[in-house]
């Protein structure tokens, strides 16, 4: 269950790199009629890494992130959808964004060719298995999304109460693809880990989930981070590319 640094490099190191392009901006219709920016750090792998929630890429650490990944060629498409909508990034505003907005965004990555893995962090994530869910309602024939992978998830619908199961948001458990969980050995979420990847696995998902020692939730996002996450957060690119490692090969440990 826990995944250590050595593991991040050493996976990480033997992942195949291809040349990347550089960045580019575009922009998407939205069948609300919105018009969504999409930020892009394209490579010439056959790997898509679309972010959720909608503002991935936004910090330093992020932009850097993506940018390590295109270099080592998995292809990084941030779409900034809470800007488009007018909503502050609160746990409030994901139930806001519109399935077919969410739908429209993943199949125009998998008009690619591509493989297309969801990735989002935190409260954020519900809004990348919502996408997952609705997308293979519409597109049941189509394998083109393979997996997601949630960094801390954050997916109650309600404060957590001791000694009571926690209650999750409605798209827990709604998707059947491949899910890989990343959560901090310094958070109390640690625990809720087993009964979160069971119920994510209801819709028939295989669940993969790791606890990284030292860490805390957010830990890339944090002003105050200790040495390790500090360590890991330079290696943010590595942990991604270990998590797509599981999920293509589908290790289960």
């Amino acid at each position: 269950m826990l995944i250590t640094i050595k593991k991040i490099i050493f996976i990480g190191f033997f992942i195949l790199s291809t040349p990347s392009i550089a960045q580019k901006i575009t922009t998407i219709k939205m069948p609300s009629g919105e018009d969504i920016e999409l930020r892009i750090f394209p490579a010439k792998g056959n790997v898509l890494l679309l972010g959720f929630p909608c503002d991935f890429g936004k910090s330093k650490n992020e932009e850097s992130v993506a940018k390590s990944l295109s270099e080592d060629g998995l292809e990084v498409w941030m779409p900034d959808i809470l800007s488009t909508y007018m909503l502050p990034k609160v746990r409030s505003s994901y139930a806001k964004i519109k399935n077919e907005d969410l739908v429209r965004i993943v199949q125009k990555a998998i008009k690619t060719g591509k493989d297309i893995y969801l990735i989002a962090s935190g409260a954020g994530t519900q809004l990348a298995l919502r996408a997952a869910a609705k997308w293979h309602e519409k597109y049941q024939n189509s394998d083109g999304l393979k997996g997601l992978i949630l960094l801390f998830p954050r997916l109650n619908s309600a404060e957590p109460i001791p000694g009571v199961k926690p209650k999750y948001v409605s798209a827990v458990g709604t998707t059947k693809k491949p899910i890989m969980i990343l959560e901090g050995g310094r958070t109390p979420n640690k625990w809720g880990l087993k009964h979160l990847s069971m119920k994510l696995s209801a819709g028939g998902s295989k669940v993969i989930s790791k606890v990284i020692p030292d860490i805390r939730g957010y830990f890339f996002k944090r002003k105050d981070p200790n040495r390790t996450e500090d360590m890991v957060t330079s290696e943010l690119s590595g942990l991604i590319k270990v998590s797509l490692f599981y999920l293509q090969k589908g290790i289960l440990e």
